[in-house]
């Protein structure tokens, strides 16, 4: 029996929520990831960096989490179960880098909702669109993913 999904979500903005980059997390997510890049692991050769600090790798905004806007929000705005959701691909754009110490205000909201029917059947997309500004307000990181929902 096909499931509809709630496209009314499209164009929802979920709330702020703040998040403070910290040191260990960087270095526990790129040995999670498994990139020793010294720019992610080293502190003498982030102090020395244009940076003057260790930074975050690329995709290290992923690990950034808000109840109101993760998955669980999403499964219920669209009115479907977790066994229906599938990653279907993300992007990173940096406009600068995330390093530690500082907090950042991430800023989501649903871009887009359509329909494909591919070869295992109909599927839905959701886009989501995540901004991580710094404290004056400027744009650090863009984030992009898209969620698959078979139907």
């Amino acid at each position: 029996m096909p499931i509809a999904v709630n496209k009314a979500i499209g164009g929802k903005e979920y709330p702020p929520f703040p998040v403070t980059v910290e040191r260990g997390r960087i270095k526990d997510f790129a040995r999670a990831v498994g990139d020793l890049n010294p720019f992610y692991m080293d502190d003498a050769v982030g102090a020395a960096s244009p940076w003057g600090d260790v930074i975050a790798p690329p995709t290290f905004g992923i690990s950034f989490r808000d109840e109101a806007a993760d998955s669980s929000a999403l499964l219920r705005d669209l009115g479907v179960d977790i066994s229906r959701l599938l990653h279907g691909e993300q992007e990173f754009e940096i406009h600068r880098q995330l390093v530690p110490g500082e907090t950042y205000l991430c800023r989501t909201r649903v871009v887009d909702v359509y329909e494909k029917t591919g070869r295992s059947g109909p599927m839905a997309f959701v886009v989501r669109e995540t901004a991580v500004t710094d404290r004056a307000g400027e744009i650090v990181v863009s984030m992009r993913q898209v969620t698959v929902v078979r139907l």
